[in-house]
This record gives C-alpha cells, sequence and structure tokens, in this order.
C-alpha cells in the first residue's frame, strides 16, 4: 500500500509580501493597543492566526496604517529595506521606544520574478500563521515589560535603506528623507545606546527576519512610574 505525502503549497514572493504586510498592519494595531497610543475602549477585539488581537476603530487610524504599510512593501519589493520601526514619541516628539522589524536576511527577489514559484519556500500557510501568531503573542506582552508610557505620546512609522538601496524619490513620495529619528538639541539621544530587548526571530527557511525593541535612556526621564 502506497503513502502519498502531503502537498505543500506553492509560494511566490508576491504572496509572502502580502501575508508579510498583513502581519506588519496587525502587529502596529497590537503596539499601539499594548503602548496605549490611543485608548483602549478605541479599539475592537478581533481574531487573526487564530489569536484574539486588537484592532483600532477609527477609520483614519487604520487607513494611515495601512497606507504607510503599503509604502513599506513598494520598497520592499525593490530589495532597498533593511529596518521597519514603529517609533514611539513623546508629547515633544522625543523617540522613546523603538520597535524593529530587522529585514536585512529577509529574501531579496527581482521584481520580474515576483510571480514566479520560489522551490525553496517549503512551509504551509499552518507554519507561517503559527510563526506569525507567536510574534503577535510576543507584542501582546510588552506593556508588562516595556512599563507605562506618559501621556499623549504619538507614533510614526520609519524605514531604513541598504548601503546600496535607493531612497524614494517623487513628489508622490510619502517618506521623508532623514539620517533618523532625533530628539530635542538638549537631549543628546544618539550618545546613549538604547536598551535593547530581543522579541522574536522568525525563520521560515530562507524567509528570515527579527523583532526587538529599542528603549531610549531619555525614557527613563520623562516616563511617570
Amino acid at each position: 500500500m502506497s503513502t502519498s505525502k502531503t502537498q505543500l503549497p506553492s509560494w511566490t514572493f508576491a504572496e509572502v509580501l502580502s501575508a508579510f504586510a498583513d502581519f506588519l498592519i496587525v502587529s502596529i494595531h497590537t503596539i499601539l493597543y499594548e503602548r496605549e497610543i490611543y485608548p483602549h475602549e478605541t479599539f475592537m477585539l478581533a481574531r487573526k492566526y487564530n489569536f484574539p488581537v486588537r484592532q483600532s476603530r477609527h477609520p483614519q487610524v487604520c487607513d494611515w496604517v495601512r497606507n504607510a504599510i503599503g509604502a513599506c512593501m513598494d520598497q520592499m519589493r525593490r530589495g532597498d529595506v533593511s529596518k521597519i520601526s514603529v517609533v514611539i514619541l513623546s508629547s515633544i516628539d522625543i523617540p522613546l521606544e523603538r520597535f524593529v522589524f530587522d529585514m536585512t536576511s529577509f529574501p531579496k527577489v527581482s521584481e520580474r520574478d515576483q510571480q514566479v514559484e520560489m522551490k525553496n519556500l517549503n512551509f504551509s500557510m499552518t507554519e507561517m500563521d503559527e510563526q506569525y501568531r507567536t510574534c503577535i503573542m510576543k507584542l501582546s506582552h510588552t506593556s508588562s515589560i516595556l512599563g507605562k508610557l506618559p501621556a499623549d505620546c504619538t507614533f510614526t512609522i520609519t524605514i531604513e535603506l541598504n548601503d546600496d538601496g535607493k531612497p524614494p524619490v517623487g513628489h508622490d513620495s510619502p517618506w521623508v528623507p532623514a539620517d533618523g529619528i532625533t530628539p530635542k538639541p538638549d537631549v543628546p539621544l544618539k550618545s546613549v545606546p538604547p536598551k535593547v530587548r530581543p522579541l522574536r526571530n522568525v525563520l521560515m527557511g530562507p524567509l528570515s527576519f527579527d523583532i526587538y525593541v529599542e528603549e531610549s535612556k531619555t525614557k527613563e526621564k520623562v516616563v511617570v512610574r
């Protein structure tokens, strides 16, 4: 009697990137909820990756996050991105925390081949969901790790390019070129290394990325315990 092996689905890079974009959107809503950037009552309970998640009820917040991630994916398709970060800022725009999605090891595929099946991506949708679920679980516990933030914090999303990455250009570009998120002149954040807290390493064959949080030393001075 012969047996047949379970057939794993084929993946194109475009499909992998689409699934990753969905994951980033869920991650950002989770961060906004956990860090109380908006009041908890403005979030609704949803479900993703067979796990309860929070999603902002505010249409403008949802649209902003979706559009920002869409712009990130435009750069990811070009293979230019090394990091995507969610930066938490104080009410006077001092960086306090940075949630980093390190894409240095993420696969890079030429734009002409992104609709072609990738032979070496031998994992199932269930395995991908399990990996993303674990990441969201880690993010869902960051409030207990990072402590309470001061009132009226805001956030922004940044990308860092590879050394050979081409910066986005054009009138409609959503990105503002910068050397980095820098504090006010009287707060020398760049001279003080941030505290780094690893959250998760995802490794599914060639699909690999890291998530960690950086806490600035300035945060200790402004956070009310």
